[in-house]
């Protein structure tokens, strides 16, 4: 098989197997880069705001400081060229991912037909492109915009390596520049790529025999841009990081160091099963669908065995120089910074995070069908046609889950069904759904679906102000009034500074409040109190409310609580007309 039929193979499979996602919606983040980000709506006009600030800065919703401090700016600029010129047009935002996809198809087998692997296996190349292609775990970049940055940052750390090689081999300088663009743009795309300068002197102590020091020494171009990359992020955005209180977003944050450090070791497991087993996928991991766990579990045992033997395989085989050995330390190197050792990145566990570090599983898998084929030419075929048909079904299946959020949140609960997060998407959906039916039946079946979301999201995450509010949305337009501020004032007390939290308990006071007066027209003085004291019991600051709860005590003889309550008017608002009388009776 020649290389170009390879290489058609390959990026015809790319194509068709990625090739309904060009007919999905938007989804989750893709609103964060592109949809709603100000800067990039700006078109190209938008840039020169793009490179100074922050990767979140754009998006009027932000309110999490963990969205701060990301300095990504270049898939935001291919964003803003493309609104430019075609606006928010999800057949062209994903018709662009499987351009980009295609295209790194492209360079990676070049790659290593001509570079890395070309005194190998002639097959070696292929089936390792082949694998990476089909596998499932790469669904989420393909499938997602806001992962454009994945595809972009592989695709420029590919580039580099390719005009590095050069460079080594050839010595022109032209290479060298290229190979130093290539790297700072991918830096410019995602902090990440930062691991990629342990890529160049690998390969050329791997395969092309170069002394450590050498290839070291070869390396410290990359350093300098780093350096380089340093100083524009620290000169835009600084280098401090934001203090995070919220475990959605701090998954260790509720764990002692035990329990962190040996669930971090069991995620890498995880890691790794799921690209050997990438079923269920999830785009959500976060507290607690991965329980933490301490250094005598079952789990973290298994781990560290695993990774101990994949660690002593691959210093074993550093002397022989062999694919395997390079394919684990390219494996620990590249998912270093992910797995929360170094930096916390605020999610466990992530699927698109595995795209670069998938491609050491893809050679590994590759070397060892080639391998075992020497001794069984003739039955390997069916092993590996079994996994390419399984891998490839599951990719198709899996792009269609990304058709919109609707479709990707049912899926992801059932898969994640301990997230917090996911359950909280659920609740959503389905309010939003009860909502907008017009049949009773269907309506109250899916607001019941929501509260029973809502209320598991809750046991696993009690303090959860956001599923809080949609929880108390929820109840609300079933018309549930003492549900309903429940679970605002409990979303309130989580999180004062929500302005919608906020806007939810003085709707409930407000309704509890116009009750109260009802009752009292009506001579129900006993009601009417019960619901000014449900007003200000949601909204301590409800003046008018106070004043009411005040006079009904009067009326009913109980001078005392009336008094207590008219004191209350008389500390929120001075200026109250009420306030300037002297009311108090002796």
């Amino acid at each position: 098989m020649t290389n170009r039929l390879q290489l058609a193979i390959l990026i015809g499979l790319a194509l068709l197997l990625n090739l309904n996602t060009l007919f999905n919606d938007y989804s989750l983040d893709d609103i964060v880069v592109l949809v709603e980000h100000k800067y990039v709506q700006k078109g190209i006009a938008g840039i020169p705001e793009i490179l100074t600030t922050d990767l979140m800065q754009g998006y009027s919703s932000v309110e999490n400081l963990l969205e701060q401090k990301r300095y990504r700016p270049f898939s935001l600029v291919v964003n803003a060229v493309e609104y430019q010129f075609f606006g928010a047009n999800p057949f062209v935002s994903h018709l662009v991912n499987l351009i980009l996809f295609a295209i790194l198809i492209f360079l990676l087998f070049k790659l290593l037909r001509e570079d890395l692997f070309k005194s190998g296996h002639p097959l070696l190349a292929f089936l390792a492109c082949l694998f990476f292609v089909v596998h499932p775990i790469h669904t989420e970049v393909i499938a997602s915009v806001k992962s454009r940055d994945e595809l972009i940052t592989f695709l420029f750390l590919i580039l580099t390596l390719i005009n590095l090689l050069y460079w080594d081999e050839y010595g022109r300088s032209k290479n060298l520049i290229l190979g130093c663009v290539a790297f700072f743009l991918s830096l410019l795309t995602r902090e990440s790529a930062v691991t990629f300068v342990a890529a160049l002197p690998a390969v050329l102590i791997y395969f092309r025999g170069q002394k450590t020091g050498t290839a070291l020494k070869k390396s410290i171009p990359l350093l300098i841009v780093f350096v380089l990359y340093m100083v524009v992020r620290y000169s835009v955005i600084g280098l401090s990081k934001p203090v995070v209180t919220d475990v959605l977003n701090a998954p260790y944050l509720l764990a002692s160091a035990e329990q962190a450090f040996a669930t971090k070791v069991f995620v890498l497991l995880k890691y790794i099963w799921l690209l050997v087993f990438p079923y269920p996928l999830s785009s959500d991991y976060s507290y607690n669908q991965i329980p933490y766990i301490g250094i005598a579990s079952f789990k973290f045992v298994l781990a560290s065995v695993v990774l101990i033997a994949l660690a002593i395989i691959g210093v074993r085989g550093y002397q022989k120089k062999s694919v395997l050995s390079f394919s684990i330390l390219y494996f620990f190197v590249t998912i270093s910074l992910i797995a929360n050792f170094i930096v916390d990145i605020g999610t466990p566990l992530s699927e698109r995070l595995l795209f670069q570090a998938s491609l050491a599983y893809c050679i590994i898998l590759a070397h060892l069908f080639l391998q075992l084929s020497e001794s069984a030419r003739k039955w390997m075929i069916y092993p590996l046609l079994v996994v390419i048909v399984l891998y490839s079904t599951q990719t198709i299946l899996r792009n269609a889950d990304w058709k919109n959020n609707e479709t990707l949140f049912f899926a992801d609960v059932k898969s994640a069904p301990n997230s917090a997060r996911t359950t909280l998407y659920a609740l959503e959906l389905y309010r939003a759904k009860a909502q907008a039916e017009q049949d009773p039946t269907l309506r109250k079946k899916y607001f019941s679906q929501a509260i029973e979301y809502g209320k598991h999201s809750l046991e696993i995450y009690p303090d959860f102000s956001i599923t809080m509010l949609n929880l108390g949305f929820a109840y609300f337009y079933q018309g549930e009034l003492d549900s309903t501020a429940y679970y605002w004032k409990r979303g309130y007390e989580l999180n004062k500074s929500d302005t919608e939290a906020v806007k939810c308990i003085q709707v409930v006071s407000d309704i509890y409040y116009k009750k109260g007066n009802g009752a009292s027209d009506h001579g129900d003085i006993r009601s009417a109190i019960d619901l000014y004291k449900k007003s200000v019991d949601v909204f301590p600051e409800a003046v008018e409310a106070w004043y009411n709860l005040g006079g009904c005590y009067y009326n009913i003889g109980d001078t005392l609580a009336g008094n207590a309550a008219w004191s209350r008017v008389k500390a929120l608002d001075p200026s109250h007309e009420f306030s300037k009388k002297d009311f108090f009776l002796q």
